[in-house]
């Protein structure tokens, strides 16, 4: 197997913006993930990003912006797990296999009919970040700052809300505003992400960077910060192994989330 040094590709406008959208992408999934680890969500990365690449396969279809579908899909997706599990008390897992399940299957019918978008669907599925433009660059950190300025106005609110409703609805505080809110946003973020990193491995950055974060955590904000710090060692180190190996940027990323994991576990 030959390797390729991976600075060579930080020396071309592509190469820095596949690096610049890992990184946006490894700190936005990590901190949108301290809230889906607290709230024991973490199938919701996988469901909502397969339902986002059927709206990205129905863009395809219709000849039409793949990410708008994507993101109109999963917000649609994301607003019925909100309103199912607070208004029905049907409990997310079981959404989400629904929706896991019924993305997929609309997935294929939508390609079946646009046969000659294949290797392009493929990007959003595996991840392209070397396809990345700038407008997905600005898309992205605009979702980086709705993301860290949602906790940053909400921090306490989260926090009570992540660890008890029941006290937060108590104490006055709008939950169910809150927690539809805070699934628009995992949606948006999963969305965008789903370029850079692929929809079968972008629950990886929502949910092993917060995992590993949390077996080294003592409180809630260094829980966060490390969160943050783990998305963004893990998607740095995944795109230059990804450079270095010439594999896809979210199997890479995927790798070294589950060795920082590992490395927790055995803590």
């Amino acid at each position: 197997m030959e390797l390729s040094n991976p600075l060579t590709y930080l020396q071309y406008g592509f190469g820095i913006k596949a690096l610049i959208s890992a990184i946006l992408t490894g700190i936005t999934c990590s901190a949108a993930g301290t809230y889906v680890i607290l709230r024991k969500m973490a199938f919701i990365g996988a469901g909502l990003a397969h339902v986002a690449f059927a709206g990205v396969t129905f863009g395809l279809m219709l000849g039409s912006s793949p990410l708008l579908w994507a993101f109109l899909f999963s917000a649609v997706a994301g607003t019925a797990l909100w309103y199912l599990s607070t208004k029905k008390a049907i409990h997310y897992d079981v959404t989400i296999g629904v929706l896991f399940a019924t993305s997929m299957g609309l997935a294929v019918i939508f390609l079946s009919f646009s046969k000659s978008y294949g290797s392009e669907a493929l990007s959003y599925l595996f991840g392209s970040p070397l396809s990345v433009e700038t407008v997905d660059l600005f898309l992205l950190a605009l979702a980086t700052i709705l993301t860290f300025s949602f906790y940053f106005f909400f921090w306490r609110d989260i926090y009570l809300i992540t660890f008890s409703q029941d006290i937060a609805k108590a104490s006055g505080y709008k939950v169910e505003l809150l927690t539809f809110t805070a699934s628009c946003l995992i949606s948006l973020v999963v969305t965008l992400s789903i370029k850079a990193v692929g929809a079968l491995l972008v629950f990886s950055l929502l949910v092993m960077p917060a995992a590993s974060a949390y077996r080294f955590s003592r409180s809630y904000g260094e829980f966060f910060l490390l969160s943050v710090v783990f998305g963004f060692i893990t998607s740095l180190l995944g795109i230059l192994l990804s450079f270095t190996l010439d594999v896809p940027s979210g199997a890479a990323i995927t790798l070294i989330s589950f060795l920082i994991f590992l490395l927790s576990a055995v803590k």
